[in-house]
Formats: C-alpha cells, sequence, structure tokens
C-alpha cells in the first residue's frame, strides 16, 4: 500500500508512558518515513501549547497538527491556524447546566488555557487516574475562575469533563445526544467535547486534502474513542493493541500495545516495509 500520509494520535498511541517522549524506534521510524517523502502529523485532543516535548523540540518531519479533536488545524513550526471550529455558546451553556445538575466536574479551553472552578478542580483530587491532568496538564495549563458563565461568549475550542462516575456514564451518553457537539471518550471516565464538525475524521479529510494527498493513501494510528472516526477513514486505519475492542473492530489492523512500540512496529510493517 501506498502510504504517503501518516496521521498518528499521541496519549495512548505515539508516546512512551510518561506521555512527554517518543521511542527511539518510533524516531527512528519517523526520520526513515520523512526520508521518504511521507508527510508527518499529530492528530491529537491536546491543544497546541500542551503538545508534548517530542513534539515541541521541532522533529525533522513536523508539519501540521491536528487539535483538539479535529476542531484545529496549525502549523507545527508557527502555530499558523488553517481551520478552527469552536464550541457555540449555546452548546457551553447546556454544557455547564449539565455539570450543574449532574455534579461533575467541567473544564474550559481558551487559547491552550483550562478554565476551571475550585468546584471542579475539588472534585478531582485524590483520583490516580487523574495525576498526570493534574499535576503536569492543570499545573501548567489550567486556570481557576469564580464561573464559567462568562466564557459561553469566548471561542471555547474544547470542553472537558474529566471525572464522570461510572453510574452516571449512560445518562452523560444520552444528554449528549440534545447538545449540538461532538462528544467522545478520551479514557474510562473522562469525555472530550468539541464542535459537531469536530471530529478527527473530517479533520483528516482537511489534512489531505491541504497536503494534497488522496484519503486512500494516508494511514491512521490511534487507541481511543476520539480515534475512532480517523481509523473508520483513513486509507489505513490501525489500533494500539491497547486499544478497546470497540476501536480495534472499527480498524482495519491492530498492532503492538503503545508501549511496547505499536505505532512504530506499524510505520515499519506498512510504510517502511521492514
Amino acid at each position: 500500500m501506498d502510504i504517503r500520509l501518516i496521521a498518528m494520535d499521541l496519549d495512548g498511541t505515539a508516546l512512551q508512558p510518561d506521555r512527554c517522549s517518543f521511542s527511539p524506534r518510533l524516531d527512528a521510524a519517523l526520520a526513515e518515513a520523512h526520508a521518504r517523502g511521507v508527510a508527518i502529523a499529530i492528530v491529537t485532543g491536546r491543544q497546541f501549547r500542551m503538545l508534548p516535548p517530542a513534539v515541541q523540540s521541532h522533529p525533522v518531519w513536523e508539519n501540521l497538527v491536528v487539535l483538539c479533536n479535529g476542531g484545529q488545524i496549525r502549523s507545527l513550526a508557527t502555530g499558523e491556524i488553517f481551520y478552527q471550529k469552536n464550541l457555540s455558546p449555546e452548546a457551553l451553556r447546556m454544557l455547564l447546566s449539565l455539570s450543574r445538575e449532574l455534579d461533575i466536574p467541567v473544564e474550559f479551553s481558551v487559547d491552550s488555557v483550562l478554565y476551571l472552578t475550585q468546584r471542579s478542580l475539588d472534585q478531582q483530587q485524590g483520583k490516580p487516574q487523574l495525576a498526570f491532568h493534574l499535576h503536569t496538564i492543570l499545573a501548567n495549563h489550567g486556570k481557576v475562575v469564580p464561573s464559567l458563565e462568562p466564557f459561553c461568549e469566548m471561542p471555547v475550542e474544547k470542553c472537558n469533563l474529566p471525572h464522570i462516575p461510572a453510574h452516571l456514564h449512560k445518562k452523560v451518553e444520552e444528554r449528549m445526544k440534545t447538545i449540538p457537539v461532538s462528544a467522545v471518550w478520551s479514557s474510562a471516565d473522562s469525555m472530550e467535547i468539541t464542535h459537531p464538525e469536530a471530529k478527527k475524521g473530517t479533520a483528516l479529510e482537511a489534512l489531505s486534502s491541504l497536503l494534497g494527498i488522496p484519503m486512500e493513501n494516508t494511514m491512521a494510528l490511534g487507541d481511543s474513542g476520539n480515534d475512532e472516526t480517523m481509523l473508520k477513514k483513513a486509507g489505513l486505519g490501525v489500533a494500539m493493541g491497547n486499544a478497546p475492542d470497540f476501536i480495534q473492530a472499527a480498524a482495519d489492523a491492530v498492532t503492538e500495545r503503545s508501549e511496547n512500540d505499536g505505532a512504530a512496529i506499524a510505520i515499519e510493517r506498512y510504510v517502511l516495509n521492514s
């Protein structure tokens, strides 16, 4: 298969367990793919200023990056925005109402800053699965404010529901059907919410158009619910071995787990033919 674009998720896919770095094997595979003329694009739920050191270090293959689960496409080198979809004021007010009704934390992202109330911050404390979010993301990019109401009129790129108790999962999923958003599970108890047209699959189509590469010549690598649409739309969708069953079922192929160099192995197999 003639792969000319690699669209690669970060957390749970390309990044090591430290959620900051790539393995030497993946670094080598990406460099070799780039040397052969293959375009490489990060496709992530993260915001621009929250990209990890592995990406911020200006690798030789730096190109375009898809952010906020498809809400933005920017240049890695300059930050220039080529495509953007923000949440509507109506949707933001409905999300705030849902947060209050169910008493679950909520965060609004504006220009890579996560705004939240003290109540939302308190609700996340002491939960081991949120350690990275609390001590790395919020510690560096979070800001506590008295109320999120004023942000309903601002350009909010993404909303997080970082901790949804298991007994509320189905209720939240049902309510999301009534709100004009795209909502995906980014982990077992966390949901990321964007504009209804902001999906990784839609952004991959826009990305391939910007780069002049047909969709049938794209390969997508992912592991979570927010990767499902791009795995289905890519010419070749490859799920990590650590992906849940429904994501593996959505893909054309399954590679090793991320911590076992699954992303590197997929690039070696399907792009480098080694």
